[in-house]
């Protein structure tokens, strides 16, 4: 019974431990929150404004432009076919892949002494052909005039027959020398006849045989680059056998793919007729006025950027079934003459290249940077410097530009730094700037190769925090 009083009486002691220090927290607690004034409302505090920069919308003179990218292949392609069989007695020592030869330059030459013995004896057939025309007018010659005293011998016979002085048996024998000698003379006609069809299947003959002496030396018809070699000297080639093959290097083609979306903008309000009529003439650029430029950067520690100047001939036959995209073929010419070892290269087959497309210009488009669109709409400064949203119908876009159609007028203060939040009616403190708007309107209106290719940034966009006007700036 001592015990348990004992305990309950410990435990108590513990419990009363705690009290004091509680009752410490409790009366610091009290004492801070009334030494602090409570938080007194401020009517008609300034707002804050968000600094923004800011370009005044341009009106320019638009320059469509469209970038695609392909593979150089030669337009033509020559094969040296071997057109009459036999032992290959020589071969051009320059027919090694990479070469290039000539227009003119013998590749190979088959063994023609065959084909020269074939000549010789069709020449020998015609001559022998005009022989017996000769002899056969001449025997003709002979036998009118052997008919003609069979025909005499044969009226005299007849009076004498009326006279009685003649035999029956002696006017048929007359009448049947003069039926003989007919016969013959009309057998001689016939073989006359038949000698003019004679002479002109010797003389096809004839042809035929020197077109295979001819043929015995294999010629590149235009300047080529050997890309494949199939044959060596004292080879036999047979009729119909690839000995080599070559591209041409006066005119090289590009194959570049590029949208509808941005096709449309370069051909502008050409007819339909008139870019058939130029695609079957090969000359879709000039009637639809565009320009083409083929672009090749070397890469590298150094990248180096060479241009071509190239023409528009023709669209490609398929789209591309992957990209949805249109083959827009590009002709360039004398890439080869115009190549300096060591600094520019000729455009040789499978390079890719880069293909810009340039159409007529645009007067009068209200360009603004791509990157300043937001959700179909555009932030704009109104006259209390209080940010706008208003919705825009874009035209066309261009690299980074976008060109609009309506909901923006020249002059219109286009915000084109990206706010983070962007409530409308916010207070804004605008900084024009103008460098940014030069940029704009210098890749809008650049006419020169890359003004709007690879590697030029939008002009004018900026994200958060890369607002670096200097806060004295001009404002409007």
């Amino acid at each position: 019974m001592l015990r348990s009083v004992a305990a309950a009486g410990r435990r108590h002691w513990r419990k009363a431990l705690f009290a004091p220090p509680l009752a410490l927290g409790v009366l610091l607690i009290l004492v801070l929150a009334g030494g602090k004034a409570p938080p007194v409302h401020a009517d008609g505090a300034a707002e804050a404004a968000r600094p923004a920069r800011f370009i005044v919308v341009p009106e320019v003179a638009l320059v469509p432009r469209a970038s695609g990218f392909g593979q150089v292949s030669p337009q033509d392609i020559w094969q040296a076919v071997a057109q009459v069989a036999g032992r290959v007695v020589a071969v051009n020592d320059n027919l090694k892949r990479g070469a290039i030869l000539p227009e003119g330059a013998e590749i190979a030459r088959i063994d023609p002494a065959t084909y020269a013995l074939t000549v010789r004896q069709r020449e020998t057939d015609l001559r022998e052909l005009e022989v017996r025309e000769e002899n056969a007018r001449a025997s003709i010659a002979i036998e009118e005039r052997t008919l003609e005293v069979a025909r005499r011998d044969l009226a005299r016979q007849r009076d004498l027959r009326r006279s009685g002085a003649a035999s029956q048996a002696t006017l048929d024998q007359a009448e049947r020398t003069v039926l003989t000698g007919e016969q013959s003379l009309q057998n001689l006609r016939n073989t006359l006849n038949l000698l003019p069809a004679q002479r002109a299947l010797a003389e096809a003959k004839l042809e035929q045989a020197r077109l295979d002496l001819t043929n015995t030396s294999i010629t590149a018809p235009f300047a080529i680059r050997i890309s494949q070699v199939n044959v060596a000297e004292s080879q036999f080639a047979t009729v119909g056998q690839v000995l080599a093959e070559g591209d041409s290097i006066a005119v090289s083609e590009v194959e570049a793919q590029f949208t509808y979306g941005e096709l449309l903008p370069l051909i502008g309000g050409v007819s339909g007729d008139a870019i058939r009529r130029a695609v079957r003439e090969d000359r879709m650029g000039a009637a639809a006025g565009i320009t083409a430029t083929v672009r090749l950067q070397t890469g590298g520690t150094v990248n180096r950027v060479m241009t071509w100047p190239g023409r528009v001939v023709r669209v490609s036959d398929t789209i591309d079934p992957k990209t949805r995209t249109a083959g827009i073929i590009v002709a360039v010419e004398d890439s080869y003459e115009r190549a300096i070892p060591g600094v520019r290269p000729p455009l040789v087959k499978n390079m890719f290249v880069e293909v810009e497309l340039t159409g007529p210009v645009i007067p009068g488009a209200v360009v603004i940077p791509r990157l300043a669109m937001h959700g179909g709409a555009v932030y704009l400064l109104d006259a209390d410097d209080r940010l706008v949203k208003r919705p825009v119908t874009i035209r066309f876009t261009q690299g980074d530009l976008a060109v609009i159609e309506q909901g923006l007028a020249p002059g219109d203060r286009l915000v084109v730094t990206d706010l983070m939040p962007a409530v409308a009616g916010m207070l804004l403190d605008p900084r024009r700037d103008d460098a940014a708007r030069d940029r704009l309107i210098a890749a809008a209106e650049a006419s020169g190769p890359g003004a709007s290719g690879p590697g030029v940034s939008g002009p004018g966009v900026s994200g958060p925090g890369a607002d670096h006007t200097p806060a004295g700036e001009a404002r409007q």
